[in-house]
């Protein structure tokens, strides 16, 4: 009888023994499965797996292509979201209120006329690069090759002096920087171009060019943040103010011309003439007295001066240069040979056209050459 119990539990053992030995066999040819399948073969467990997501991702699409419904009130829901396909429609109905069609019918009128207005620059630029084509103008990337090309001969440098900007207000600014931007167009189209830079760019002129000036950083212009003296030689400047008593006759090869940045409407009189003599550097004004009369102030915009330099490089002519660029509101006239000269000035205060033509006239007879007047006006404020 114990014989047999033990035969029976010998039996029980080796039957485990053999089942758990197949298990161990199962477990181990899953875990090898993958690595003896071809990775090309169909119907292996990762194309199971990518077949799988596939389904889920197209159960999703299909769900919200499910929640995307028309309820026939002229309103498209997508999920939880309601776009308005047909406002009046939606309004009608009482679906949105007024104040929703109102907005609505502006939202809708700025995107035509946006869509518009993209429509109408496509054609202008197409109908301008046709018109060059048939004139034989060359496109704008050759007017950009050409435009460096004349850079690189050019030897005269024109500055603006942006060291005003805690004299202005915003609105100010805003102007001056346009003026700037307006100097740079205008430069790129010269047949005769200027080195062209911007001294003191800091503040919220620097950041007024940042944010409002689109390509900004791809304009051939110089950008420093120091003042002009630090940047060039102080025998090579010339700063151009209308209070200065020297006159330029001449644009001369190798000198830097500064206009300064200032836009204060007359309220900052004699500012820039009053820096340059304390800089240290040669000054003059234009020579607008001798070659035009205006009813107005003599102070232009930094763009008009800019202008006016391009001009006479140009034509090699003062009056020319001066006809050309000064508005026709300041009442501009060419003066005739034989013609006196009628000079006036500024018009400031209580301050009389006959006076202001006196004390111009006295410094233009008076007047020393350039260096010399600089020195001596040095000498006298010492």
């Amino acid at each position: 009888m114990t014989a047999m119990a033990e035969d029976t539990v010998g039996l029980k053992n080796n039957q485990d023994e053999k089942q758990s030995l197949e298990l161990k066999t199962e477990n181990t040819d899953t875990h090898s499965e993958p690595d003896k399948l071809n990775i090309n073969a169909p119907g292996r467990p990762i194309d199971k797996e990518c077949n799988n997501g596939n389904q889920d991702i197209d159960s999703k699409n299909s769900t919200s292509e499910g929640n995307r419904t028309d309820n026939g009130s002229g309103q498209e829901v997508v999920g939880e979201g309601t776009k308005i396909v047909d406002p009046e429609q939606a309004y009608a109905e009482g679906k949105i209120s007024k104040k929703q069609l109102k907005r609505l019918r502006r939202e809708e009128a700025w995107r035509k006329k946006k869509e518009f207005l993209k429509t109408k620059r496509k054609d202008q630029r197409r109908l301008e690069a046709q018109k060059r084509k048939e004139k034989g103008e060359p496109n704008k990337k050759r007017l950009r090759l050409e435009f460096e090309k004349r850079l690189e001969t050019s030897d005269i440098t024109i500055a603006v002096d942006l060291s005003f900007d805690d004299l202005m207000m915003e609105q100010d600014i805003k102007k001056l920087m346009k003026q700037i931007e307006r100097c740079y167009a205008v430069n790129k189209r010269a047949p005769v171009p200027v080195q062209m830079h911007l001294s003191s760019l800091g503040g919220r002129c620097r950041h007024r060019m940042e944010t409002a000036i689109a390509g900004w950083q791809g304009w051939k212009v110089g950008m420093e943040r120091r003042l002009y003296t630090e940047v060039f030689e102080r025998e090579r400047i010339v700063y151009l103010t209308s209070d200065s008593p020297n006159t330029l006759s001449t644009l001369e090869p190798g000198k830097v011309y500064i206009i300064g940045g200032l836009v204060d409407h007359n309220s900052h009189k004699g500012l820039c003439y009053q820096r340059a003599c304390e800089a240290g550097v040669a000054h003059a004004q234009l020579p607008i007295a001798q070659f035009v009369k205006i009813q107005s102030r003599k102070v232009l915009a930094v763009n008009h001066v800019f202008e006016i330099m391009l001009a006479y490089l140009e034509l090699h002519d003062w009056q020319e240069a001066f006809l050309r660029v000064i508005p026709q509101r300041k009442g501009v006239e060419a003066i005739t040979a034989d013609q006196p000269e009628d000079v006036v000035t500024e018009i400031e205060g209580t301050k009389s056209e006959t006076e202001g033509t006196r004390s111009d006239q006295t410094s233009d007879q008076g007047g020393l050459p350039l260096e010399d007047g600089n020195s001596a006006l040095l000498d006298r404020d010492s």
